[in-house]
């Protein structure tokens, strides 16, 4: 834990020394979402090579659907009541 904490602070820390290079923040962008692109394709590499999920995912699929149209519609919901409370001028 404590190596996540300070790989975080260490970014944090030269984020700010480099705020104001945008060339640099700009690549950076680009970099995060590569590492994003290469993190989804081994967690699916990663799944699809374990037996058991794969023989499972019929049923993890129904689940992983409705958490996911629940998430969605809390988040919808939440995001309209937000809106209606702090943000409307009226």
């Amino acid at each position: 834990m404590i190596t996540v904490v300070s790989i975080m602070a260490g970014g944090m820390l030269l984020g700010f020394l480099l705020r104001a290079k945008q060339r640099i923040v700009s690549g950076n962008e680009k970099l995060i979402t590569y590492a994003i692109y290469l993190l989804l394709f081994m967690m699916g590499v990663s799944i699809g090579s374990n037996e058991q999920i794969m023989n499972s995912l019929s049923t993890l699929g129904i689940v992983a659907l409705i958490v996911s149209m629940g998430a969605i519609i809390g988040s919808i919901l939440t995001g309209f009541l937000v809106f209606k409370l702090f943000f409307k001028n009226d």
